[in-house]
């Protein structure tokens, strides 16, 4: 059964690999690339989803076709498509994920020529194909899933006398360093908490967050989930958790509420990890559909207090005894060894235990992964301050630069900016840009790369100005199906600041015929 199930992993990610459109850099070498795309979005859930779909469309479209095609293949089948799942849990949800989504789809279908419901389908399929991939036989008619071992994650959260840190490494099907994931703060105006998240910019659930009050959380995949059930997808109570929790009780609390009150999580078993920054508490939270465990932090010899995860549940929590996931197990014991062996915890001592290979190469098995077609995407280590994160395997993005990359809270949030956008045409793309308030702004410079890390070079003569609400320069000229990525920096009394946020887009012929809405 194990070598059926690695075979019929195998051949999902060929699927995967072999369906994404010509100009992404995919490839099982992976990408390594210094800095992800960072933005901020602000206004109700709608408008902050209508300007995420605006400001990824192309991402968004590209792993919506990638997933959708994965689960024509691998998915549950007998009627179950990401509507219908949706339908079956849309009463369990924050009311803010469902405005992001509408949201969402509305912004890809202006920045695209697809329709409205095409990109509703496309944002669905990406937010609810984990849950669908991962139906068991214990629901009626739902075969197991083929898709067990495609995602493995490798997580600690520790405290000391040098500061307290949550950490994660982020395992899947590599995919291009340029679009993989995104740095996306969301401030919204309904009084929710404002949080940084970094995770795929088509998700309006969350894996990986900071919240204002200083809450951070992190979760991986757990096996086995016995006895699966619909409901609940975890990342969108963790949604819940960033716009709702002040303090780690009430974190853990809205997890232990939705069980106590007769209802259950979805079909995915998870690991997830709770830092509450203010208090340097933390606790691990063991999921299954209808159960969960909660730890807090534990002491190491040197007295430093942790909590770690890999793959599996541990310890009673864990329903089937012979239960076996050798990639998990190996990075658990190895995760564990250094936890306990480690006598300063800072950050350099933190990524060390991120880019472990063991001594020897990277593996499948490693805690800095390098398979086949799988390995780690990016890693991450959220402070009270913000995310210091690679992108690609640890250990290798080490190799290529000196220092993780950064994204401090408080320069996100306070950013001016609060929409940059890129619409493709043929032959060209028109930027779309406003911010929040133009005092003391005197102008703005548009820079152009070929690819996301790369030099940019600025497209303006003259300092382009404008009303803020309509903002808007045309490069034309362009290669149809080359990928093109900007960056914007704003001119004041005292010079220029560039922001973080990029945005992106591929000319194209189709475009001639069917114009961007």
């Amino acid at each position: 059964m194990k070598k059926r199930m690695r075979l019929c992993t195998a051949i999902i990610v060929g699927v995967a690999l072999c369906v994404l459109p010509a100009g992404s850099a995919v490839g099982s070498e992976g990408t390594i690339v210094k800095e992800a795309p960072v933005a901020r979005f602000t206004g109700n859930w709608f408008e902050i989803g209508k300007q995420v779909g605006m400001t990824y469309p192309e991402f968004i479209y590209e792993f919506g076709q990638t997933m959708g095609m994965v689960l024509n293949f691998a998915g549950p089948g007998n009627g179950w498509t990401p509507q219908a799942y949706y339908e079956e849990v849309k009463d369990l949800l924050p009311q803010s994920s469902k405005d992001h989504m509408q949201g969402m789809a509305e912004g890809l279908a202006e920045a695209s020529i697809l329709s409205s419901q095409q990109a509703w389908d496309i944002v669905l399929t990406q937010n609810f194909a984990t849950d669908l991939l991962n139906m068991k036989r214990s629901l009626s008619e739902i075969p197991a899933p083929s898709a067990v071992e495609i995602r493995g994650c490798t997580a600690f959260a520790v405290t000391s006398a040098a500061g307290s840190f949550l950490c994660h490494n982020t395992d899947a099907t590599f995919g291009s360093g340029d679009d993989n994931t995104a740095i996306m703060y969301w401030a919204p105006d309904n009084g929710d908490y404002a949080y940084l998240t970094m995770d795929p910019p088509g998700w309006a659930d969350v894996a990986y967050a900071l919240n204002e009050n200083g809450i951070g959380v992190s979760m991986n995949a757990g096996r086995p989930n016995d006895n699966g059930a619909i409901g609940m997808p975890v990342n969108f109570m963790i949604r819940n958790v960033m716009e709702k929790a002040a303090t780690l009780d009430e974190a853990v609390g809205f997890f232990q509420d939705l069980i106590d009150s007769g209802k259950n999580f979805g079909p995915g078993g998870a690991m997830v990890h709770i830092m509450d920054f203010n208090e340097q508490t933390m606790a691990r939270l063991q999921i299954r559909s209808a159960v969960i465990d909660v730890t807090y932090g534990e002491e190491n010899p040197s007295g430093a207090t942790y909590i770690a995860s890999a793959n599996h549940y541990t310890g009673d929590f864990n329903p089937d005894s012979t239960f076996e996931y050798e990639s998990s197990f190996e990075r658990y014991d190895r995760l564990i060894e250094l936890m306990n062996q480690t006598e300063t915890f800072d950050p350099d001592t933190c990524w060390s235990i991120l880019s472990d290979t063991n001594g020897g190469e990277a593996d499948d098995n490693t805690i800095s992964r390098r398979g086949d077609t799988n390995g780690t995407v990016f890693a991450t280590i959220f402070t009270e301050d913000g995310v210091y994160y690679t992108l690609g395997p640890p250990h290798e993005y080490f190799a290529v630069y000196d220092s993780p990359a950064f994204a401090g809270y408080e320069t996100i949030s306070s950013s001016t900016l609060a929409a940059f956008a890129a619409v493709p045409g043929s032959r060209k793309i028109t930027l779309n840009w406003q911010v929040d308030n133009s005092t003391g702004i005197t102008g703005y410079n548009l820079y152009r790369s070929a690819s996301q890390a790369g030099a940019y070079e600025k497209l303006n003569d003259t300092v382009i100005t404008g009303d803020q609400s309509t903002i808007t320069y045309e490069d034309t000229g362009l290669a149809n199906r080359n990928r093109y990525f900007y960056k914007l920096g704003i001119v004041g009394a005292e010079g220029e600041t560039m922001q973080t946020a990029i945005a992106s887009a591929t000319p194209r012929l189709l475009y001639l015929l069917f114009p961007v809405k």
